[in-house]
């Protein structure tokens, strides 16, 4: 007996409802992953990708003109204070430190609390004009070591940190009036020169430390007793320019 074929099952169609619920999922998630894409762009200007889309933006703001009146308040340390802060500090934690003050300087000093300014004798060692590759133009670049005085008795000695002084600067002679060998005195005021970047390097038997700093109050600098030149806020800033600016180096 021949019995009749049973046509096959209609598929179910899923109800209406599914796909609005489809949806909205979607949408919910790339809300969420828009915000927080938006909330680490914004809130690490430090990392380059990130820096040149706020650029792109028109979301960045260039150093502000302050005078030295206007500088915000800040610890200063001489090179002793530094080298006891950082040179046991492993890479890892000056990575995050150096974040921070990257961070704290492209966002014009929002967080008060890392500011730290130096101060201390210094015998310069290079001099160099800075580029497009580095973290402003125009300027120059000095490299300083430390020289500390045990006592009022003692005469001062080299110290294991070495110091990098940005200027930024559109006066083209400005880079040869300081030249290796000079003294190069600095304080919190008038100076104002701010820690940026922290970095260390093995010596034979202690760490050396080197600090690059950047003034953020802008008037005139002292070369000299009979020379000066005029230091501007920089226009544009390059956070992929590597630090520090000179190749790293120990002293003895």
């Amino acid at each position: 007996m021949r019995r009749d074929k049973e046509p096959p099952p209609k598929k179910k169609r899923p109800p209406a409802y599914y796909w609005w619920t489809l949806a909205n999922v979607v949408a919910l998630c790339l809300a969420v992953l828009s915000w927080l894409l938006c909330l680490h762009v914004f809130g690490h200007p430090e990392i380059p990708r990130n820096y040149e889309i706020l650029r792109k933006l028109h979301r960045t703001t260039p150093p502000l003109p302050l005078t030295e009146l206007e500088a915000p308040p800040g610890e200063a340390a001489d090179p002793r204070a530094f080298f006891r802060r950082y040179a046991s500090l492993t890479d890892a934690e000056l990575k995050l430190f150096n974040a921070a003050l990257m961070r704290n300087y492209l966002t014009n000093l929002k967080e008060k609390n890392l500011i730290q300014y130096a101060e201390g004798n210094y015998r310069v060692d290079k001099v160099r004009r800075l580029g497009p590759d580095d973290l402003f133009q125009p300027g120059f670049a000095v490299r300083a070591q430390a020289m500390v005085a045990p006592d009022e008795f003692t005469e001062a000695a080299p110290w294991p940190v070495m110091i990098e002084y940005l200027f930024p600067t559109a006066n083209p002679k400005a880079p040869g009036w300081i030249a290796p060998g000079d003294k190069l005195t600095i304080s919190k005021f008038p100076n104002c020169a701010m820690l940026l970047h922290v970095a260390r390097t093995e010596g034979e038997d202690t760490p050396v430390i080197c600090l690059t700093v950047v003034p953020i109050a802008f008037g005139n600098f002292q070369a000299g007793k009979d020379r000066s030149f005029a230091l501007e806020a920089p226009k544009e800033l390059n956070p992929a320019a590597p630090l520090p600016v000179f190749p790293p180096a120990v002293e003895n």
